[in-house]
């Protein structure tokens, strides 16, 4: 063989094992970024990627527990209403409780 054929062989094979090394690398970034947002958020990278689409909060994993995968937002929201009382002082509170 010509040393130009070793050569243009040597580059093929570096790009084509170059491949073989990204993929691995990429899905490990994907799977560390999932597992990040489910610690932080609950939900997958999936699960954020479906409540986006659909404009709804999805999680994926709901279906275990033989709920909607998709629920309406507002429904999970705390709702804080005035309910016109006064907090108790610290004497209020020792006196109730003696």
């Amino acid at each position: 063989m010509s040393q130009i054929t070793v050569k243009i062989l040597t580059v093929l094979t570096v790009i084509s094992l170059s491949g073989c090394v990204a993929a691995p690398l990429v899905i490990t970034g994907v799977g560390v970024a999932s597992v990040a947002s489910n610690e932080t958020t609950g939900k997958s990278i999936t699960d954020h990627a479906v409540s986006t689409v659909r404009d709804q909060d999805c999680k994926i994993a709901r279906v275990w527990n033989d709920q909607p995968v998709c629920q309406d937002p507002t429904l999970n929201k705390l709702q804080i209403t005035n309910t016109a009382t006064r907090p108790s002082s610290v004497a209020e509170i020792q006196l109730r409780y003696r």
